[in-house]
């Protein structure tokens, strides 16, 4: 899955016809653009013929999984006629109500990991995750196509297991980003070739971050070099052992390893919340990111 940043090309995104704080947005609104294919241009060439300044969604999920923001939340879209302003809308590229036709996996996949994103984001319970057609004055409209009621039973289901916390002990070692089996090797004054016997590996080359390495009895791990301290404005990337947001909800598999801004700290810098290009992504644990 991509993440298509489209928030500065957008129609009208410089000067939206409405516009809310993030804290108005109470409910979730989910769609089908009702085409058999689609994407932004064409979807803004319909817009216009309404007379819209901006466009009908703050998000667009593509039929290949990925992932089209197409405004800031402070952008109020044209989703769902009289309840726009509280409503975040999501919309899912395809006709879902032709001949029983339903989202590919990965189309699925995107749409539930951004709904959960965006429940976390904005604080929106389940309750509040509705398909066009929930929405009160709009019973009679076919959208989303979905059944809602099963996409809901799915975002109650955990998206990533939490994986428990690795042993504690001097004979161990972690994988940072970064490092190499050999550079683990050279700062514990031991071989490649013991790591691998102890740990059998069939290759080398291959570890991945949040591995625990066993060392060899005779040696103890040197100290863990200094880490650059969190700072509001400085970029730390998403740890890849990051299982939940602080409210709990599941970390998508998208956001693990990638790197992001600080844009607040809280709790005795415990907290950060995270975001890009001036958009917040979410609350994580400071133990749960590491400085870039």
């Amino acid at each position: 899955m991509r993440i298509i940043d489209s928030t500065r090309v957008s129609m009208g995104w410089n000067n939206p016809r409405q516009t809310r704080r993030e804290n108005q947005i109470k409910k979730i609104g989910i769609h089908h653009s009702a085409t058999a294919t689609g994407s932004r241009q064409a979807f803004e060439n319909f817009w216009r013929s309404k007379g819209w300044r901006n466009g009908g969604y703050s998000e667009i999920i593509h039929q290949n999984g990925d992932v089209e923001i197409c405004y800031v939340p402070t952008v109020v879209t044209n989703g769902v006629g009289g309840h726009n302003t509280p409503t975040y809308n999501i919309c899912a590229v395809g006709n879902y109500r032709k001949n029983g036709a339903q989202p590919s996996a990965a189309q699925m996949r995107s749409l539930l990991e951004r709904i959960r994103f965006n429940m976390n984001r904005f604080n929106v319970p389940l309750k509040k995750v509705k398909g066009h057609n929930e929405f009160l004055g709009h019973f009679a409209n076919i959208c989303p196509g979905m059944r809602m009621k099963d996409i809901r039973n799915q975002l109650t289901r955990p998206a990533i297991p939490v994986q428990p916390n690795p042993p504690s002990a001097s004979t161990t070692h972690t994988v940072r980003s970064g490092e190499t089996l050999s550079g683990i090797a050279s700062q514990n004054r031991t071989t490649v070739a013991e790591l691998a016997r102890l740990n059998k590996l069939a290759n080398p080359n291959v570890i991945r971050v949040g591995q625990v390495l066993r060392l060899p009895t005779s040696h103890t791990a040197s100290p863990a070099p200094t880490i650059p301290t969190i700072r509001v404005n400085g970029r730390v990337r998403v740890n890849n052992t990051a299982s939940t947001w602080l409210t709990g909800q599941p970390i998508p598999s998208w956001v693990r390893g990638e790197l992001y801004t600080v844009q607040q700290l809280r709790n005795n810098n415990t907290e950060v919340l995270i975001g890009r290009n001036g958009v917040a992504t979410g609350w994580i644990r400071s133990r749960d990111v590491t400085p870039a």
